[in-house]
């Protein structure tokens, strides 16, 4: 064709002999269209196209931009050849191109290597299995990484399930090299084999638009993924081998009868060889056909290349469904062969055709639109082709898509319609005969109208034709949806088992407090029912492959009576008592048994049941559900003596009736007939005569007592106790001139307040008083604004019991003070401004703020002002502060010694003279006011017993609220505080979803530890682990709370010393720990018989021996004698040098002799000042003993 004659917008004119192409031509030799998963194969057909026609020198940037004009003047022809074919656009585009794709291309192979690598056969057919390793080789073989013959047949028989070792043992025994064809029709026929052998053979169908040709075929065969391209012909992906099985497609026979080419036709010599799409030929596949770039050839249906049709579609075979719609992957237009179910139907002017699989083409008569109502969305199907001639209707995936703003997530059995933006779905449909059926004749399950559900176009004509999206909404207002509340898988899921926990608690008569076991056990029964769902089988035996067992299950809310002895706490204990029967433990094997008396839940595995006999069912009716009440349950006292108070928000008035009658349980009146009726109660028949009998009845008193402690001010208000505790204190805060109201100034920062409450309490747990507290919220205070220093120093536990022990053994007097609001003594130093309390606020200057003069509890000076004002005062008496212990006070005279201890506001003092306390105790009540709690009872919430000469101090009152907090208050005491040969370790169990509870249970069993050695060494090892506590830790500390409970009086004894000795004993656990191998080193000291400190902590560095981690035990106690002997010097007590005890020979020799070897010579030099102690006579003596 002369360039010179010829002159189109299709064409392409070149002076230098380059071919002429057409664009109709270039789109037929780019039967690939470029997306990004096949960039490589694109781009290789690409290169064909550039390299045949000459235009490579465009797109490798090798040709320049010639001059625009001759040297004559006259405009350059190569000049407008260069124009017309680049601008120096077509490298940069290709070098774009190629930076873009090449990343998702290697990808793309990684991902195709490693679907290949890993797909099994699983419950698919054999013909789905090897057709699907034949497409992901094929995709390899696309993208330039072809898989070896032997590589595909290894990964194809690793890939097979348990019946076919045998074959699979045989292939790979054999020493001849098989085909890849040749391994498909054994693995086919051994499949045949085995249906033939467990069920009857069936008719093989046609399950999808294409088929493979192999020797045997599965019937229903599962629709499989297709690929698709948008040129004149279907594009199969085929093999470049020819020892790879063929891959032909045979579409249904159309109902114009077109020839169409079987497998089962050819010979089958051919049939094992590929066949060409384009030419019909055997040996070749259409990528290698040389018919390929003549756009003048007429394939084998006989129409030129160039004129062929741009739409096409894969005719899928199926079941002859007229109303039915089924998905296709592989289909560029909607098709439908019956013009009555389209909407607004239009001849077709065109000459387009639909290509089928076989390669024939069928005539397009009309185009439509399609809708379908639903009231999650309407559907549209734009530019529907009726195709007559077409077996089913068909819908493109794609346009689907594209029109309705979806996207489709197919399984196995099953599909859905998903909104792109809310990923809601919109629809849900099925596989049918392998096909993704959408059926456009389901209406909904439920109707508000009388009316049927009809086709869209009916009620889009009956509403008056309004548009798509107001008619979708209207019908969705009249018509239910199809997957509404009551028709989902889980909602149908909870029916049922709300269902069955409502029969249960209906059976047994259980009050509706107990629904959470009902609903447990309707769940463990669920689990053990036949389900339809699953083929009549169980969902445990579905799980875990084994028959359910219902021997052990007993009817829900009988009566039982559970074995107690694991339970006893003494020999004496009732072995059973009547229960409940509400269920299985979920973590234990054991019977789930409820005791209505103490509301206490038993699990036991030795159960007597009486399944006909229901305890519920002749006490009150099940009630229905209330809201939540108070915790605090209300207390019952007989006492006529007992005045009602005032305010209803603590107390109720009290009750008082002749005439109540005892409290007997009423039956609950049923509306079956059948139901029995409660035996009447014995007459009293004795002679003797009552006050019962002579209708005397002692009156009885009712009285509701609340404990809980008001968090609110406008709780508190509504309480006459509360509102006296806020008016005192409010008063003591005027007569201590606290605050002068001022204006708000501008520029400062003001601190704003609120009211909290407590209840003190007794020793023995009785309420004493109600506190109300003014506290400032200090937490928004600015450092150097408005506070600087907070520091304030307290009494150390070691401290307290020094100068107990030392009281006991001297039998000094010891009295308790508590100084009342002490924290309003404090000057301040700073200006602070606060807003006026809540409810106190002056009506006469109701803006103004109060500027602070005295320290408020709630500032974070607050402690510092106090202890210095203290301090002051202490000092101004004659007291010095302890150079050991600042919160430790003495005062001397020539005779006698008066000791002081601080711990904020709770106050000791003792001393050798009782007269001498009692003047101090005059001279502190004129500088603060102070309330004497006489001797020694409760202190820092500990209890103080004096038995004689003998002071006893435990916690007993705050482990009992720590047991009944942590819900331990009736667990089974443990003999010890941890067990036996257990380690902890960071990797033990479960991380807890929520440590909190975990570390106020630790950080509580403490502040146990300060009467309780016996457990400190179990207390260090969970704290260790308060940064990621497991449920193996909780279980841990649960022991302990269980050997607190049951040794809960247990505590420390004072007793008179006849010396004043200090001892100490050391000891460590050498690599105890298992996650970093450091050792655990603990000590106690004594001084005469009495106990005064101890501690167990966890070494800062691993000890490479067991000498070294007992050297640095003893360094540690050393260093805590040195401080008690530097407190017990300023108490003017003269003591005997300490005594070291330790059980390591190494250890001792290495703290008393001054040896540097090899194995202690990187120890660091802070420690060996213990050798200093022990080589002086006067400072300390160290003896080793082995017992």
């Amino acid at each position: 064709m002369p360039s010179s004659t010829q002159s189109s917008e299709h064409q392409l004119s070149s002076s230098s002999n380059h071919n002429s192409v057409s664009l109709l031509s270039l789109n037929h030799a780019l039967p690939i269209k470029l997306d990004r998963s096949n960039y490589i194969l694109w781009k290789t057909q690409m290169e064909n196209v550039v390299y045949a026609n000459g235009f490579e020198d465009y797109i490798e940037g090798t040709k320049s931009c010639p001059p625009k004009e001759l040297p004559t003047g006259d405009l350059n022809p190569d000049f407008v050849q260069w124009r017309r074919f680049d601008r120096m656009t077509s490298h940069e585009a290709w070098m774009a191109l190629h930076k873009i794709f090449s990343a998702s291309s290697k990808a793309r192979i990684m991902q195709l290597r490693l679907e290949f690598q890993t797909t099994k056969k699983g419950g698919d057919s054999m013909l789905d299995y090897i057709l699907k390793m034949k497409t992901i080789s094929d995709n390899l073989a696309a993208v330039g990484e072809p898989v070896k013959d032997r590589d595909h047949i290894l990964q194809l028989l690793g890939g097979l399930g348990p019946d076919y070792n045998s074959i699979v043992a045989s292939l790979t025994a054999r020493e001849d090299d098989l085909s890849l064809h040749s391994v498909h029709s054994i693995l086919l026929t051994h499949e045949q084999r085995l249906h033939l052998q467990h069920s009857s053979p069936t008719d093989p169908s046609f399950a999808s638009a294409h088929m493979a040709s192999v020797p045997s075929r599965q019937p229903n065969r599962p629709h499989q993924p297709r690929h698709y391209n948008h040129s004149s012909r279907p594009q199969h992906q085929v093999s470049s081998s020819s020892n790879r099985p063929p891959t032909r497609f045979h579409p249904q026979q159309p109902r114009n009868n077109h020839p169409i080419h079987s497998a089962h036709n050819k010979p089958h010599h051919l049939s094992t060889r590929p066949q060409c799409q384009l030419c019909g030929k055997f040996g070749h596949t259409a990528i290698k056909c040389y018919h390929r770039f003549d756009i003048n050839y007429q394939g084998n249906n006989g129409v030129p290349l160039a004129q062929a049709p741009f739409s096409h579609a894969m005719l899928a075979a199926a079941p002859d469904h007229q109303d039915s719609w089924f998905f296709d992957t592989g289909a560029t237009h909607h098709l439908s062969h019956s013009a009555q179910t389209l909407s607004c139907v239009q001849p077709y002017s065109g000459t387009d055709q639909v290509t089928i699989g076989d390669g024939n083409s069928l005539p397009i008569l009309n185009t439509g639109t399609k809708s379908f109502f639903f009231p999650s969305k309407t559907f549209s199907l734009n530019q529907v082709l009726h195709v007559p001639h077409l077996s089913t209707n068909l819908i493109s995936v794609s346009k689907f898509c594209t029109d309705n703003a979806v996207f489709f997530e197919f399984h196995s059995s099953y599909f859905f319609v998903k909104d792109q933006v809310t990923k809601k779905i919109l629809l849900k449909g099925w596989l049918r005969d392998g096909l993704y059926e959408f059926s456009s004749s389901s209406p909904p399950r439920a109707f508000v109208t009388t009316g049927s559900f009809s086709d869209g176009a009916i009620w889009h004509s009956r509403l008056g034709h309004p548009a798509v999206p107001i008619l979708s909404k209207a019908l969705a207002s009249f018509f239910m949806s199809s997957y509404t509340v009551e028709n989902g898988r889980a909602e149908r899921k909870i029916r049922h088992l709300v269902e069955t926990g409502l029969a249960l608690m209906a059976q047994s008569f259980l009050p509706s407090k107990y629904w959470t076991y009902a609903f447990q056990t309707a769940v463990y029964l669920i689990n053990l029912l036949l389900a339809k769902l699953l083929h009549f089988q169980s969902p445990i035996q579905a799980l875990f492959h084994k028959l359910p067992n219902y021997h052990h299950l007993r009817v829900f809310g009988c009566l039982c009576f559970p074995s107690l002895r694991p339970y006893a706490q003494h020999k004496l204990c009732y072995r059973s008592t009547a229960c409940v029967f509400l269920g299985y433990a979920p973590t234990h094997k054991g019977y789930l048994c409820l005791d209505v008396s103490t509301n206490r839940i038993y699990i036991s595995r030795n159960v007597i049941f009486h399944e006909s006999s229901f305890p519920f069912q002749s006490s009150s009716p099940p009630s229905s559900p209330s809201p939540h009440l108070p915790s605090s349950t209300p207390a019952l006292i007989n006492s006529p003596s007992l005045s009602a108070p005032s305010s209803p928000a603590v107390s109720s008035p009290i009750i008082t009736s002749n005439s109540i009658p005892p409290l007997i349980p009423v039956p609950f009146a049923t509306s079956s007939p059948a139901a029995p009726s409660p035996p009447p109660l014995p007459l009293n028949t004795h002679p003797m005569v009552t006050r019962a009998k002579s209708g005397i009845h002692k009156k009885r008193s009712f009285i509701v007592q609340h404990t809980t402690e008001p968090r609110t001010y406008s709780q508190a208000s509504k309480n006459d106790s509360w509102v006296q505790a806020m008016n005192r204190e409010y008063q003591a805060l005027l007569r201590n001139k606290t605050w002068s109201l001022v204006p708000p100034p501008s520029s400062a920062h003001i601190v704003g307040c609120r009211w909290i409450y407590k209840l003190k309490y007794r020793p023995d747990g009785s309420i004493d008083r109600h506190k109300a507290r003014l506290v400032a919220q200090g937490f928004t205070q600015t450092l150097g604004i408005d506070y600087f220093d907070t520091f304030s120093p307290v009494v150390k536990p070691c401290t307290i019991r020094l100068i107990l022990a030392l009281a006991v053994s001297f039998q000094w007097p010891v009295r308790q003070l508590d100084v009342e609001n002490a924290f309003l003594n404090g000057d301040l130093e700073e200006e602070v401004f606060m807003t006026q309390p809540q409810g106190f606020v002056n009506p006469t200057y109701p803006t103004y703020v109060c500027k602070l003069h005295k320290a408020l509890y709630g500032l974070k000076q607050a402690p510092r002002a106090w202890f210095q004002k203290l301090r002051i005062a202490l000092l101004d008496y004659g007291f010095q502060s302890s150079r050991a212990d600042t919160s430790l006070f003495i005062f001397h005279t020539a005779t006698d010694i008066l000791i002081l201890l601080v711990y904020v506001d709770d106050i000791l003092v003792t001393g050798s003279n009782p007269t001498l306390v009692s003047h101090f105790i005059s001279y502190l009540s004129t500088k603060f006011a102070l309330r004497d709690l006489g001797p020694l009872s409760y202190f820092l919430g500990i209890q103080a017993q004096q038995l004689g000469s003998v002071l006893h101090l435990n916690q007993h009152k705050y482990i009992a609220d720590l047991l009944k907090r942590t819900q331990m208050e009736t667990s089974k005491p443990a003999p010890t505080p941890g067990r036996l040969g257990r380690t902890l370790s960071q990797s033990d169990g479960v991380s807890l979803s929520d440590p909190l509870e975990y570390r106020r249970t630790v950080g509580a069993l403490q502040y146990v530890t300060l009467t309780r050695p016996d457990i400190a060494f179990a207390v260090n090892k969970a704290c260790q682990f308060m940064a990621k506590p497991s449920d193996v830790h909780w279980m841990a500390v649960k022991r302990i709370l269980r050997y607190l409970k049951g040794t809960i009086h247990l505590g420390l004894h004072f007793q008179p010393a006849a010396s004043m000795e200090l001892q100490g004993y050391s000891d460590a656990d050498w690599a105890s720990c298992p996650d970093d191998r450091r050792s655990t080193s603990g000590y106690c000291v004594f001084l005469g018989s009495n106990l005064i400190s101890w501690s167990s902590s966890k070494q800062r560095l691993v000890s490479k021996s067991s000498a070294e981690s007992e050297y640095r035990g003893l360094v540690s106690l050393t260093a805590e004698l040195v401080w008690i002997q530097s407190l017990l010097q300023e108490l003017c007590l003269p003591t005997s040098p300490p005594i070291l005890w330790c059980d390591n020979q190494s250890a001792a020799h290495l703290a008393a002799n001054p040896v540097f070897h090899s194995r202690s010579k990187h120890i660091e030099l802070d420690l060996h000042f213990i050798r200093e102690k022990v080589l002086r006579p006067r400072t300390a003596n160290l003896l080793c003993s082995l017992r």
